[in-house]
């Protein structure tokens, strides 16, 4: 199953430091969201939503991971910005 990610929003002070926001959409609707936050001391990721619940369910762990790894892929150089590959055009992942 494919699902699109959207950018809800970026803070994204210093490469060490930041939070974003991602919509997973399915069928042009936002099914859940995660929220990742990290310093250089800490990385958290919140799944926000019923992963048992989603059209293809799965472990909320497995959608922070296929979110991540989408915006890892994504990337035209590792220490690119997460927000900027948006802007090139979808983001999409499999689970």
């Amino acid at each position: 199953m494919t699902y699109q990610l959207t950018l809800k929003s970026a803070d994204v002070p210093e490469v060490m430091t930041g939070s974003l926001s991602l919509g997973i959409q399915y069928q042009n609707a936002e099914a859940a969201s995660i929220d990742v936050t990290w310093t250089q001391e800490h990385f958290t990721a919140r799944f926000n939503g019923f992963a048992p619940g989603m059209p293809v369910p799965a472990h909320p762990l497995a959608f922070v991971k296929g979110a991540m790894d989408a915006l890892n892929a994504a990337k035209a150089a590792p220490d690119e910005p997460a927000a900027s590959v948006f802007g090139r055009g979808p983001v999409s992942f499999e689970v």
